[in-house]
C-alpha cells in the first residue's frame, strides 16, 4: 500500500540517532543535556505535527500541567 504518507517528519535518521547517542552519553544525574539547536527544533516540530494528526484522528489524549 504506496499512499501519501500520514505524517511528514523533519527529523532526519541521522539527527535522531545523534541526539539518542548523545542522551546515550549523558550521565543519569544530570539535568541537562547539550544538542544540536536543528536537530532540537526538528524533534520539536515533528512532535507538534504528530500531536496535530492524532487530535484530528481523536487518537490523542494531552497531559494537563501538574
Amino acid at each position: 500500500m504506496s499512499g501519501r504518507p500520514i505524517l511528514q517528519l523533519y527529523t532526519t535518521l541521522a539527527e535522531f540517532e545523534t541526539l539518542h547517542e548523545r542522551h546515550d552519553r549523558t550521565r543519569s544525574t544530570s539535568k541537562t543535556v547539550t544538542v544540536d539547536r536543528q536537530a532540537l527544533i526538528h524533534i520539536l516540530m515533528d512532535h507538534a505535527r504528530m500531536l496535530d494528526a492524532l487530535c484530528k484522528a481523536g487518537r490523542v489524549d494531552v497531559a494537563e500541567p501538574h
